[in-house]
């Protein structure tokens, strides 16, 4: 079996760097060299955890730790080796601090984001970006009022195996799709608000969310939405020492459609051990792949196309640090590199989305509460 190895975006060779579009000039104004940069990371949690450690790989030493829990904050600060800050202003206020990674609920993302951008920093979000399209556009006009860069935390984009997915599919080698399965299922219970209505997380936004903007980068815009079931199999659950109740729905199916592509799309909290596939079909054949690196990726033609025969070509892809791969291209994209993965609009797209199938206005949603 063969192996390839890419970078994000664009059509992957082994041997070619992807092309890249050239930015839009509001978005690259007082570029911040890497080796200047600072991080403020707002939120303790385990995703958090992992952001930091990435930024340490990739030779950021200037990093600051803000939590609404004092204790939680003190604990990270300790655990991490970085320093904690009391206050958001004071961490906004810290000279040379460029960016702002909001790892928090996502109830709580748009109040950070737009908190960070008016004070003229760039941000990194977790996904999905906010709870509703109307806090979308609030943060959108932030980030175009202080010519900054808001990316999302939409990792996926970033794996090999599936930036080759990308390139068969421009390059047409499975001929039209028209259709495609799609899962993504993990155990769930790693903090109670993620199994709480009106937090935006459950599988829709826990999950789906990432299988959603995959989709939309291999098959663009989602025209059509038809939620088939929603439910909640695990009532409760155990988080830490506790039994909680669990309100959110822990699966979800839905059919979308994007252009002449139809898309299923199955995602759970509700999976012992992680699971992730893809699986296209298309007039000369089919694609199936996974961020599992024990999971081949198989390309099947029914007739030859470039330097795939007809029949089945198998590719194997290696483990990758995939917050590390995400949080390079951002540290690189406010630096002043172009920037065309992950763009807010993508991102905005993802929760319109997610609205639709939850079948919510923004006067669904609880008001978020305080930003200290």
């Amino acid at each position: 079996m063969a192996s390839r190895k890419g970078r994000a975006g664009g059509n992957v060779s082994p041997t070619r760097k992807p092309a890249r579009a050239e930015p839009r000039e509001a978005l690259v104004n007082e570029a911040v060299p890497r080796e200047r940069v600072a991080i403020g990371v707002v939120g303790a949690g385990k995703i958090a955890e992992r952001h930091v450690l990435a930024y340490k790989q990739l030779g950021v030493t200037d990093l600051y730790l803000f939590d609404v829990d004092p204790v939680v904050r003190a604990a990270r600060s300790t655990e991490w080796q970085v320093e904690a800050v009391d206050d958001l202003d004071t961490l906004l206020g810290l000279p040379g601090i460029a960016a702002v990674d909001v790892c928090t609920p996502t109830s709580f993302h748009a109040p950070y984001a737009i908190r960070a951008l008016e004070a003229r920093k760039h941000v990194f979000c977790e996904k999905p970006l906010c709870l509703s399209t109307r806090e979308g556009k609030e943060i959108e006009a932030a980030a175009t009022a202080a010519c900054r860069i808001v990316m999302v935390g939409y990792l996926y984009r970033f794996h090999p195996a599936f930036q080759f997915v990308k390139s068969l599919l421009e390059e047409r080698t499975i001929g039209d799709p028209y259709l495609a399965l799609v899962r993504l299922g993990g155990r769930g219970s790693a903090a109670a608000w993620k199994h709480t209505v009106g937090q935006g997380a459950g599988a829709m936004g826990e999950m789906m969310a990432h299988m959603i903007d995959l989709a939309t980068w291999y098959f663009g815009s989602i025209d059509e939405v038809d939620p088939l079931w929603n439910a909640t199999l695990l009532p409760s659950r155990e988080i830490g020492s506790e039994v909680v109740p669990a309100s959110a729905e822990d699966i979800s199916i839905v059919r979308l459609r994007a252009g002449e592509v139809q898309i299923l799309v199955e995602s759970d909290l509700a999976t012992p051990s992680y699971m992730q596939h893809i699986d296209i079909q298309g007039s000369n054949g089919s694609i199936f792949s996974s961020i599992l690196h024990y999971l081949p990726t198989v390309v099947y033609c029914k007739e030859q196309r470039g330097i795939y025969g007809a029949g089945n070509s198998v590719y194997t892809f290696q483990q990758e640090n995939l917050f590390v791969d995400e949080l390079g291209y951002f540290l690189d994209a406010i630096a002043g590199a172009p920037h065309t993965v992950n763009l807010l609009q993508d991102s905005m797209h993802i929760v319109e989305v997610l609205e639709r199938i939850q079948g919510m206005t923004a006067s669904h949603y609880p008001p978020s509460e305080a930003v200290h």
